[in-house]
């Protein structure tokens, strides 16, 4: 396996636990600050959104960043020529 398909693997694991985190985390804080006893629960569904918007942008990013990296090239040596700096 490729190194940039080892990178990518670990972009999407890394996105889905940014996502999820950033799930639990809006989750939270809204009952924290908006939500009162004896309401029912508000809906996840915008929050679930706002996780997959996170990780999405998250792995869009690192996915940039790995296409941008270029790959060193391994030039076959000449028997007999050294390459001398």
């Amino acid at each position: 396996m490729e190194e940039k398909d080892k990178k990518l693997i670990e972009s999407v694991i890394e996105a889905l636990i940014l996502g999820w985190l950033a799930y639990l985390f809006f989750y939270q804080n809204f009952l924290l600050y908006k939500w009162h006893r004896g309401l029912s629960l508000p809906s996840k569904l915008p929050f679930m959104v706002a996780g997959i918007f996170v990780g999405l942008a998250y792995f869009l990013y690192r996915w940039e960043k790995i296409e941008k990296t270029p790959v060193p090239q391994e030039f076959p040596k000449e028997k007999g020529k050294e390459i001398k700096s």
